[in-house]
């Protein structure tokens, strides 16, 4: 399935099958599922979640796109504006996926929020880092930045 992308500052009302609508100044990418079913897929852009590739022709979008609380459980990549199906995935490896995205948000949240704090605190003793969980092949495959 090859799908048309199109820039917007605000979603439109009707999302259309086969658009994927990009909107930069809300970080968000929204399309329809690409199984057919009909439901909006809200894929946010954030250093945690989705990223968008544009090469000036056609767009991208990392990681893949699972929809496990859909229905229809789609799940696929969108590469170079193509529909890439990938396979099916048990119901414990949704939620050891869920678990790490989980995992990796409030890693990330925890390290910006230690960014801003104060330098008054430079005499102060320094903690430990905390031992991030290593990724396994699979998840370096899913997750890759």
């Amino acid at each position: 399935m090859k799908l048309k992308h199109q820039f917007v500052e605000f979603m439109p009302d009707v999302i259309q099958e086969g658009v994927i609508y990009i909107s930069l100044e809300y970080k968000s990418v929204i399309h329809r599922c690409a199984c057919g079913c009909g439901k909006e897929v809200n894929t946010p852009l954030h250093p945690t979640g989705w990223k968008i590739l544009y090469d000036g022709e056609s767009i991208s979008l990392k990681p893949s796109v699972g929809n496990w609380s859909f229905d229809c459980k789609s799940h696929y990549w969108i590469a170079n504006n193509k529909v890439e199906w990938s396979m099916k995935w048990s119901d414990d490896t949704i939620r050891e996926v869920r678990a790490f995205e989980d995992f990796e948000r409030e890693e990330y949240y925890k390290n910006k929020d230690s960014e801003n704090i104060d330098d008054d605190f430079s005499d102060s003793e320094e903690l430990p880092k905390s031992n991030s969980k290593k990724m396994s092949w699979f998840e370096n495959l899913i997750f890759w930045k």
